[in-house]
């Protein structure tokens, strides 16, 4: 046994296997998903922003899905000037929380808000 692993096989006995290369399109092979992806984006139309829904208690932070009921008893908007343009900040449901996070805003990013009433 140890002199055939010495000697090693014999050139007539050798297994002959041809590599075979395999060539990768990546930009044929995709196209068709890059196809359906645009298709999807022109039926969904153009995006718009929507804010999170978030509330602190308790120095933490919760995420929230808001309700019908809920959004009937908003009644101002927090709104920031931008280069840009205008961004909500959020809707509160009375003016004096409006106030409140408004004098916040103004005393740490020392930027201007608007209360609009809704």
């Amino acid at each position: 046994m140890a002199r055939a692993f010495r000697a090693g096989i014999e050139p007539k006995r050798k297994l002959r296997m041809p590599l075979r290369q395999r060539l990768w399109r990546p930009v044929k092979d995709l196209a068709s998903l890059t196809s359906r992806a645009e298709r999807t984006v022109q039926q969904m139309g153009p995006l718009t922003e929507v804010p999170s829904l978030v509330r602190i208690e308790n120095e933490h932070w919760v995420f929230e899905r808001i309700e019908a009921s809920v959004l009937s008893q908003l009644s101002h908007r927090l709104v920031v000037q931008t280069p840009t343009g205008e961004e909500v900040l959020g809707v509160t449901e009375d003016l004096t929380t409006a106030l409140e996070v408004a004098r916040c805003v103004a005393e740490s990013d020392q930027r201007v808000v608007l209360i609009q009433a809704l």
